[in-house]
């Protein structure tokens, strides 16, 4: 048995705080400052950054030598013992979220189903844990935003899924590195492979989305930014983000190594490394506030703030938290953090549920700000005391129950059970990519002239809460046309963001482009602007594009 580290457990629930009060700030806090509302929604790619690399970290440090020991034996418990940690509760929540929400009751009362945003082709995925495995244009929307509230969370429990049957295969090779030197160049070639898959995505991004247009229609390309087949790749597939998962084993490498050789780091090192780590990332978090808003391209920051210049500065904070002499460590280990880190996972999956239980309007004031925050501090109160009940009456007991049933089988039960789970974990992902196979269509722009790919009005205002909320008016004024002229105007529009000089930008496409065309047009005071999209010349942004981000 290991010795566990407190200040890991403390800082999961740090992580689910960051990602709790970022979805709280999308529905609470949702006004007319933009900085607030960038740096809220930064909070939650911060959130998951630090679950990967600390899953890595504890998974390596609590299972990584018993599985490179003896695979036949430790690598079965491992996984009852992963499912039994996160499926119980999910599994609970989700079919609480499926028959309450747009399958059962609309059928009940006879009711219209919902047009977007579900499909009951996508339950085995979510049930099996693989929803993030594939891209699909499912409902008008990706797998991962199925079934909300739980489905928008539950996308990391299938990412982290993926992590847990790669770890086996990661072990034989974790076990040679066998020096400090090797740990650390481990844990910065898992950095350098993730910032190169990022900037493989950067030069290849235009290919990128013309497949996406054509295989899965206009949503799937950029500028649209939440159904994106870029977001997937980037953000939500386990085969970008694992090495976030990769290099917490080797900190956990790194740690045991230390533990070794009786190594104990410098407390003025330790504390170092974590000042490092913070300004590295409340520079990320400045810089995403103060640049232009991405459009029809995304440069190598926009890309790489949604995984590893987050997760980089994260590990120089875990390696020293472990460390008990360091300031991070003596901070994190507090007994009441513990104690709220242990339901962190409940957290995570509850708290969207309590806080669409709450109204939500805009706040256009200093003093309807502050109604929201407070607000906001009630519902994140109230989850995560429901959270500590859900985790000590329902997740430790159930977790108990699955692992005593596994040990007190017999070694023929085991081995029948493990077989049986095999073939229909593969039986289940070979459907799943059967389907997201079928859901690519080829060739999903057929109509002649304009076909509208995005349409943000107050973009450079609302930054990504905007973006594509014009669509469909776009859509309905110049799609199938040659020439379209577009009248700008908030009366028509509504307006995203009060007292800000916001700016309309349009993406469409044109049959045999080989590229997406964007135009760009500045509405300053409200006043009515024309934006002209054509399909017989090619369109450059317009030179009214502020080099600088309004403020409102």
């Amino acid at each position: 048995m290991v010795k566990q580290i407190p200040a890991l457990t403390g800082i999961r629930f740090i992580a689910a705080a960051a990602v709790a009060v970022s979805h709280g700030g999308s529905l609470f806090l949702e006004g007319t400052s933009l900085t607030l509302d960038i740096s809220i929604g930064t909070l939650g790619l911060f959130g998951m950054s630090v679950f990967f690399t600390l899953s890595g970290f504890v998974i390596q440090y609590n299972y990584g030598t018993s599985i490179a020991d003896s695979p036949r034996k430790a690598i079965p418990q491992f996984l009852v013992a992963r499912i039994a940690r996160i499926y119980p509760l999910f599994v609970v929540l989700f079919l609480v979220e499926l028959l309450t929400g747009p399958m059962v009751w609309p059928w009940l009362l006879g009711t219209p189903r919902a047009a977007e945003g579900f499909s009951s082709h996508i339950v085995p995925f979510q049930l099996g844990m693989i929803q993030t495995w594939f891209f699909a244009n499912v409902a008008g929307v990706a797998p991962v935003w199925q079934y909300e509230p739980i489905g928008i969370v539950s996308w990391s429990v299938s990412t982290e899924w993926f992590f847990y049957l790669a770890f086996p295969f990661l072990c034989p090779l974790l076990a040679r590195i066998r020096t400090v030197p090797a740990a650390i160049l481990c844990a910065i070639g898992a950095i350098t492979i993730e910032l190169g898959l990022d900037a493989a995505v950067l030069m290849l991004q235009s290919r990128i989305n013309l497949f996406a247009l054509h295989a899965y229609g206009t949503e799937a390309a950029l500028p649209n930014w939440k159904n994106s087949l870029i977001l997937w790749i980037v953000y939500f597939a386990p085969f970008c983000r694992v090495w976030e998962f990769v290099l917490g084993c080797c900190l956990a490498k790194l740690h045991e190594l230390w533990l070794a050789q009786d190594f104990r780091p410098p407390r003025a090192l330790l504390d170092t490394a974590v000042v490092i780590g913070v300004v590295a990332m409340a520079w990320v978090f400045w810089f995403t506030a103060h640049k232009p808003p991405f459009g029809a391209s995304m440069s190598l920051f926009d890309i790489a703030r949604n995984n590893i210049a987050l997760a980089a500065p994260v590990a120089l904070i875990l390696i020293a938290a472990a460390q008990p002499v360091s300031s991070a460590g003596r901070l994190l280990s507090a007994r009441w953090l513990v104690f709220l880190g242990e339901a962190s996972f409940a957290l995570y999956l509850v708290h969207l549920i309590i806080y669409q239980r709450f109204p939500v309007v805009r706040w256009e004031t200093g003093s309807e700000l502050f109604g929201h925050l407070a607000a906001l501090a009630l519902a994140f109160t109230l989850a995560t005391c429901i959270a500590i009940l859900l985790h000590f009456g329902f997740e430790v007991p159930a977790r108990k129950l699955i692992r005593g049933c596994f040990q007190a089988a017999s070694p023929k039960q085991r081995g029948q059970l493990v077989r049986w789970g095999g073939v229909g974990f593969v039986t289940l992902i070979v459907a799943a990519a059967t389907y997201a196979l079928r859901a690519e269509t080829r060739d999903a722009v057929t109509q002649p002239g304009i076909s509208v790919v995005a349409g943000t009005y107050g973009g450079n205002c609302r930054w990504v809460s905007a973006r594509g909320n014009a669509t469909r008016a776009l859509a309905a004024a110049c799609g199938g046309q040659d020439e379209c002229t577009f009248k700008v105007s908030a009366d028509q529009l509504g307006d995203p963001a009060p007292g800000c000089a916001k700016e309309f930008m349009a993406a469409w496409f044109c049959r045999g482009d080989q590229a997406i065309r964007s135009s760009t047009v500045l509405d300053e005071r409200g006043i009515v602007s024309t934006l002209q999209l054509s399909c017989n010349r090619l369109s450059t942004p317009n030179d009214t594009r502020p080099k600088h981000r309004p403020g409102p």
